[in-house]
């Protein structure tokens, strides 16, 4: 039962909690509960040593992590059915269907109206429709059926019924444009995928949505049009209609991750155009904004993304404006966030080493690479033949060249040469620009700086290491010459989308 250790373990302390507030809850669980702490405990599975452990046979052993299984599920289902929105809906819907079966007509109806006014804050239409079906029952059980108040209840089915069309109608298109875009970036350049999104986009303009869900489609569908099209202006104006609808309406009240999500796709535009305060000041307002979420029981799902966009994005500054205190915090946080294990997926946790690990060898901050490095090759030690490791082996390779350790930079790129030939690795073109590089200065056969700049088609910190290899001049007169930031007059405090979402 590999699968229940794995399952065990990729629980956060919240639902690990959860599960055992459950399984003490009930005797007959105990011996659940005894399988389910050590498990938490293992940190590799052993079969037998779960036998021993609780003293039973290996049949009956079997048979418990079995059972076990499908509890957790279980419980972890009613945790889920608790925290969402709709099926607590759905709970309240059945509740009025009682109370109507049981004759208690007027507090049936009392709160089927309450029911309405949540389902209708939240845009549940489904439960909104059946909801109001309802509340017309209970006018005619009541005797208090009119042609006024089957006049309003039906207007309001109608409404439901244009909203829900709306969406439906809106997805479709969304559904279609997102194939187009994977179809384009993922598979072939194909211009008749950017042509079918334009022609598709086109018919959603000047369009009068009701529904606050439908148009959050619709700001999405925009968002793809313009990434495709290379038009960061436009996507980025979207952007911000969009997280301002978030934070707006009740609809999204709890949609932390969807607000995350929206708020990071703002950055795009900041990076690429090099708006690298303007940048800082997105991410303070970021922290601030959620860090009540983070505090409070977030999901595990929310507060990887958020500490995944969080290390990233400060690696970034810290890339193009260093500042020695800064970096020591990030480095500290990044720390603490592994200590807590607030973060378990490690290819997302690799990604953070990489970029912190960049970022250190940047500003020659070598004391740090070597531990960073160490951990980065322990927990993606079963992936070392992915482009993921390579990632961390040319790092490897570019920080023993840059502290002038000759005999580890040539026998290691001797290794890893063999690994990529025998194991036919295939490298991004990034990669390869860097690697023939390394390769060449192996051989003391480098070739003109430019040649290797002009092939780096979309990582910003190869540029900056390719001149950290070929050139004399120091990293910061690279960055001033190179890399200037295009907004060092940027001030926060004018800044009017950015005052606007404050207040919030």
């Amino acid at each position: 039962m590999k699968k229940l250790h794995d399952l065990i373990n990729s629980l956060n302390q919240g639902e690990k909690r959860y599960v055992r507030i459950r399984l003490k809850g009930s005797k007959s669980s105990s011996l659940l509960n005894a399988y389910f702490d050590f498990l938490s405990k293992q940190k590799k599975y052993d079969f037998k040593d779960v036998q021993n452990a609780v003293n039973q046979s290996k049949t009956h052993t079997q048979s418990n992590l079995s059972l076990l299984y499908e509890v957790v599920l279980t419980h972890l289902c009613s945790r889920y059915r608790n925290n969402n929105f709709e099926y607590g809906l759905r709970g309240n819907l059945s509740t009025v269907k009682i109370l109507m079966d049981k004759g208690f007509v007027t507090e049936a109806k009392s709160r089927c109206k309450k029911l309405i006014q949540k389902a209708e804050s939240k845009e549940e239409f489904e439960v909104l429709r059946s909801a109001y079906k309802e509340y017309w029952n209970l006018h005619l059980l009541n005797g208090e059926l009119d042609f006024e108040s089957n006049h309003e209840i039906q207007s309001e089915l109608k409404l439901i019924g244009e909203k829900e069309q709306e969406l439906t109608s809106l997805e479709d298109s969304y559904r279609l444009v997102t194939t187009l875009y994977y179809d384009y970036f993922f598979k072939k350049r194909d211009s008749k995928c950017r042509e079918q999104i334009k022609q598709t986009t086109k018919q959603l303009d000047d369009l009068n949505l009701n529904s606050d869900k439908a148009k959050h489609v619709l700001f999405e569908i925009k968002s793809i049009e313009y990434i495709v099209h290379n038009d960061l202006d436009n996507h980025h104006e979207t952007r911000k209609q969009q997280l301002k609808n978030l934070i707006n309406s009740s609809v999204f009240e709890t949609e932390h991750l969807l607000r995350l999500m929206v708020l990071s796709n703002l950055f795009t535009k900041l990076k690429s155009q090099a708006l690298v305060n303007e940048l800082k000041a997105y991410l303070v307002f970021t922290e601030s904004y959620f860090k009540p979420v983070l505090e409070g029981d977030s999901d595990s799902v929310f507060m990887e993304k958020y500490y995944d966009i969080y290390f990233s994005n400060q690696s970034f500054i810290q890339t193009w404006s260093p500042n020695q205190e800064q970096l020591m915090k990030l480095l500290d946080q990044f720390k603490f966030v592994i200590s807590k294990r607030y973060l378990s997926n490690p290819i997302l946790i690799g990604r953070i080493y990489l970029s912190l690990i960049e970022l250190q060898i940047i500003v020659e901050n070598f004391k740090e690479t070597n531990p960073l490095l160490i951990d980065f090759f322990r927990i993606s030690k079963k992936k070392k033949y992915s482009k993921h490791h390579i990632s961390g082996d040319l790092l490897f390779l570019l920080q023993s060249y840059l502290q002038r350790k000759t005999d580890t930079f040539h026998n290691a790129i001797g290794s890893l040469n063999r690994k990529i030939r025998r194991y036919e690795i295939e490298l991004d073109q990034d990669q390869k620009t860097l690697f023939e590089l390394l390769n060449d200065l192996h051989k003391r056969r480098p070739k003109d700086t430019k040649t290797y700049i002009d092939r780096i088609s979309n990582k910003q910190t190869y540029k900056l290491f390719i001149y950290m290899l070929t050139s004399t001049n120091s990293v910061t007169e690279t960055r001033a010459k190179h890399f200037p930031i295009n907004d060092p007059d940027y001030d926060a405090d004018r800044d009017k989308f950015l005052i606007s979402l404050s207040k919030y």
